[in-house]
Order: C-alpha cells, then sequence, then structure tokens
C-alpha cells in the first residue's frame, strides 16, 4: 500500500505493523520496501511524500516482486 501527497520536500516513510509477522519479518518488509524504493526513486515525482505500508505478502516476496508492485501502484497515482 502507498499514500502519496503533494509536499514542500521529497520525503518518504516506510512502516510494517505487527500485523505482518514477528520483529524479523516486519524488518525483512521495511529493507525490501527500501531497496525497491531506492531502485525507482529517480523516475517518481519530485516534491511529494510517499508512505510506504507493509502488508502480510511481501514476507514471501522477493525486491523485484516489491519493485513491480510499488511501480503499479505509483503508475495508478499519477493517473488519477
Amino acid at each position: 500500500m502507498v499514500f502519496v501527497s503533494p509536499a514542500l520536500t521529497h520525503a518518504v516513510g516506510f512502516t510494517a505493523s505487527r500485523k505482518v509477522g514477528e520483529s524479523v519479518e516486519r524488518n525483512h518488509a521495511r529493507r525490501l520496501m527500501k531497496e525497491a524504493f531506492r531502485s525507482i526513486s529517480p523516475d517518481l515525482m519530485p516534491d511529494f511524500a510517499y508512505v510506504l505500508v507493509a502488508r502480510k505478502p511481501i514476507v514471501a516476496s522477493s525486491v523485484d516482486d516489491v519493485r513491480r508492485e510499488l511501480v503499479r501502484l505509483v503508475a495508478d497515482y499519477r493517473q488519477q
């Protein structure tokens, strides 16, 4: 899940609740999201704030899966 909002500067936040799993799984989910975001951040809109929220299926995902989903979610936002 991604929340996007206009902002004065380019900002990003990553979160994973206890519903994702134990601390190991939550940390892994945040690392996956950070790496995926890092790889696509040059292509993102400037002056927007992004908040990425992990959901349970991310535990079994790879960085490429997360990157594809992030690109899809951002593209959906741009079309709105």
